[in-house]
């Protein structure tokens, strides 16, 4: 082996004819003296790299005549090269070498030179490319976007948009809340809710959408559970209804102060705002900022089964504005999002009850004053009835026999919902209990336990916590053991289980509602979403 530099410096004055004769004379005319070989040879490999060089035929031609007899005779034998004459010289000058060839490896080798890197194809990007987004919404939900804009910005600027459960409200208001800070510079929208679990759930969305949508740098800030007050001038702000509530009862500022910044509310659960209670924090807003619009979101824009006095208020206080989800072809919106995958199809059972004792009766069956539902009383008697327990355990195993894996039990009471559990986990079920007595660290762990994926078949039995802000798409199965009056409220526990394939849920859910003789039932999912649109 000759290293190649070592010949190039034998080459003496022949070192021009590979730099070339132009280059040389840029050298003279800057005053460059040519009598450095080491220099010369540095500058020829550079010009042409050491690969060039040997794979040219002139500057190969050249290399190969310096060689001594004894060298050119081992290139030779090395790249196996046969020749008649008495020295190779001849058939070396002959030779071809095909590139990245072993012959030709083995001849670079011979002068101490690898073979160059292969040069990577160029990557032809496609003509026509399909771009995908991190955040997008479904098409159904982009058409109910651009009319809920549409009402805020040109017909006085508040409205409610109706989508059922599963079809992603929340989503889709928070795609609009990103657009509205986009499209605003220092300015505050805040997101109103009544549970902990609805504002973590919300907080979470927007994090996600600003993050892939958003053009700056914004504060967002919780004030539910722990979390404090603080002022905002750029951001969102995720409140809890009862927090804020008593934060305005308590302080002449607040609230006060950031209300010229707000330019947006967004109220999750519509039919609560126009509760007097919940009403005081959106007039405080308006009426420090009277361009401030307001949102509602719902999946059942009503308050009540059979009150058109109440549904007419909330349709007024919206100024009789609302997006409904609607779908070309389907006449129902829901059977389009049953159709597609969003929702799982369900199918609605009656577990029937008759009990043998007396507490239903006419008497019981009277409401409390300022009450819309079945009296406490008649609801503790229900909660006590050991048969009718009975028959909620048995539907329970039924359930998991027949292979469902999460299971929610919607209770009566707080001591209803511990005494069901207690039952299933005597019977070996693995059940958790949530109320909203619950201490937040065993509710985060039971829900925790329940949404994880796998493992054995569990039961969730809850009173009051998750008929809202609880997503636990592997849910297949529910009992509905709490008798009530509200359509919102059934509505909103069938929600809890039906969402579909699309959004990771399950192709098919069974509800089951214990029907005991003499209560008002329900009809179908259908009817919960069409139930109010005479008062819009």
């Amino acid at each position: 082996m000759v290293p190649l530099n070592s010949v190039l410096i034998g080459l003496g004055d022949s070192i021009g004819e590979l730099i070339g004769s132009e280059e040389l004379k840029i050298l003279k005319t800057l005053g460059n003296t040519l009598s450095e070989q080491d220099s010369l040879v540095q500058l020829a490999l550079n010009i042409h790299t050491p690969w060039g060089l040997l794979r040219s035929r002139d500057s190969r031609t050249l290399i190969i005549n310096s060689l001594s007899k004894d060298d050119a005779e081992e290139l030779a034998l090395v790249i196996g090269l046969r020749y008649t004459e008495n020295t190779p010289y001849k058939a070396l000058r002959r030779l071809r070498l095909r590139k990245n060839s072993i012959k030709e490896e083995n001849f670079f080798g011979f002068f101490g030179v690898s073979l160059p890197e292969e040069e990577e194809s160029p990557i032809i990007t496609e003509t026509v490319q399909d771009i995908s987004t991190m955040h997008g919404l479904f098409a159904h939900q982009r058409v109910a976007l651009s009319k809920i804009e549409n009402l805020l910005d040109n017909e006085g600027g508040r409205a409610v948009l109706h989508m059922p459960t599963g079809s992603g409200k929340t989503r889709t208001a928070m795609n609009l809340a990103a657009k509205h800070l986009n499209d605003n510079e220092k300015t505050v929208v805040i997101w109103l809710a009544h549970s902990e679990e609805l504002c973590e759930q919300a907080a979470e969305e927007f994090e996600k959408t600003w993050s892939h949508l958003g053009n700056r740098e914004l504060s967002l800030r919780r004030f539910f559970g722990p979390h404090e007050w603080k002022n905002t001038d750029d951001g969102i702000i995720i409140a809890g209804l009862s927090k804020l509530w008593h934060f305005v009862e308590k302080t002449e500022t607040g609230l006060h102060l950031t209300a010229p910044n707000i330019s947006l509310i967004i109220f999750d659960e519509a039919h609560q705002s126009i509760a007097q209670t919940f009403q005081l924090p959106v007039e405080i807003i308006t009426t420090r900022n009277s361009k401030c619009k307001l949102l509602g979101l719902t999946a059942t824009p009503g308050r009540t089964w059979n009150d058109i006095f109440e549904d007419e208020k909330l349709s007024e206080f919206y100024n009789r504005k609302k997006v409904s989800l609607e779908v070309e072809g389907y006449d129902s919106a829901i059977d389009f999002l049953i159709d597609e995958g969003y929702l799982s199809k369900p199918y609605f059972h009656p577990l029937e009850y008759t009990s043998s004792e007396n507490y239903i009766t006419e008497k019981s069956l009277q409401k409390s004053e300022g009450s819309s539902d079945f009296s406490t009383k008649l609801l503790k008697s229900l909660s006590k009835d050991g048969m009718r327990n009975a028959e909620i355990v048995l539907k329970a195993r039924d359930l998991i026999l027949r292979d469902h894996q999460r299971i929610l039990i919607f209770a009566i009471n707080v001591q209803h919902a511990r005494s069901l559990s207690s039952i299933l986990n005597f019977h070996n079920f693995n059940s958790d209990v949530i109320t909203g007595q619950t201490d937040p660290v065993t509710r985060k762990r039971a829900i925790e336990r329940f949404k994880q994926e796998g493992g054995e078949a569990r039961i969730l039995c809850n009173y009051g916590v998750l008929t809202t802000g609880f997503d636990a798409p592997k849910t297949s199965a529910a009992i509905i053991a709490r008798p009530t009056e509200s359509l919102v409220l059934y509505s909103q526990m069938v929600g809890r289980v039906i969402r579909g394939p699309k959004v990771k849920g399950t192709k098919e859910a069974e509800i089951w509602t214990v029907v005991d003789t003499n209560l008002p039932g329900f009809g179908d999912l259908v009817e919960g979403f069409t139930n109010w649109d005479d008062v819009w």
